[in-house]
């Protein structure tokens, strides 16, 4: 049974978040599970972002896709997880790109807040919108944008829909990762402003999950169209 959000949030329609003919080209929804084959091919020498870039090509994809409520091992030898093994579930998807494309708000908001972590294995720089639709608050979060998204927003600034606001970052500004954007929905901040955790222990996925539901039914990717693991 649909919640009252998430039938709220399916009943309107959304700005693609990149360009379009990324978001609804051909995706290649990757598999970093702990059971996906790709860790048989790291393990033997392979670096799992040349893989990953390799089956993309392979492809012909336009997005890599990053899913949704999936655990994952390639947390724990960043800075940002040191003493944290625990939290391996991922709460938002990801959207591999290239640096330099532009991101764009997928409904009306304004910003709630924005920040720069530079530390290794985080979000880099990242911005959340404030939405509303039919009196249900909610915000959207982006990770490991470029710093210089960030020179031009404020506080409280109306972001309208489709209006670009950010840029997909370089390693060497977002946190260290490959270029993508981190999507994530999210209901209470819980009393932050410009970060909120993406990654989180399983044993708390049943509140986190709640939360943070499927960036999906906002992207509206289809996820079933092609997966490589």
């Amino acid at each position: 049974m649909k919640s009252n959000f998430e039938a709220i949030i399916k009943r309107h329609q959304y700005h693609p978040v990149i360009p379009s003919e990324l978001q609804f080209g051909r995706p290649l929804i990757v598999d970093l599970s702990p059971q996906s084959d790709i860790w048989d091919k790291v393990r033997a020498g392979h670096n799992y972002e040349l893989e990953i870039k390799r089956q993309a090509a392979q492809l012909g994809a336009t997005v890599e896709v990053g899913r949704y409520a999936e655990e994952r091992l390639i947390y724990q030898d960043t800075a940002n997880f040191v003493g944290e093994e625990a939290r391996t579930l991922h709460i938002g998807i990801d959207l591999g790109i290239l640096a330099g494309h532009p991101v764009y708000a997928p409904v009306d908001g304004v910003v709630l807040g924005f920040g720069n972590d530079p530390t290794e294995g985080s979000y880099g720089p990242t911005v959340v919108l404030r939405h509303e639709l039919e009196g249900v608050v909610f915000h959207t979060l982006y990770g490991h944008l470029a710093a210089t998204s960030l020179d031009t927003l404020a506080a409280g600034q109306v972001i309208v829909q489709g209006e670009q606001f950010a840029t997909i970052g370089e390693p060497n500004e977002n946190g260290g990762w490959p270029p993508h954007l981190h999507f994530q929905i999210v209901r209470d901040m819980q009393g932050k402003t410009n970060d909120y955790t993406g990654v989180v222990d399983p044993n708390d996925a049943q509140f986190y999950l709640a939360n943070c539901p499927d960036p999906n039914w906002i992207l509206g990717i289809d996820l079933e169209n092609t997966v490589i693991n």
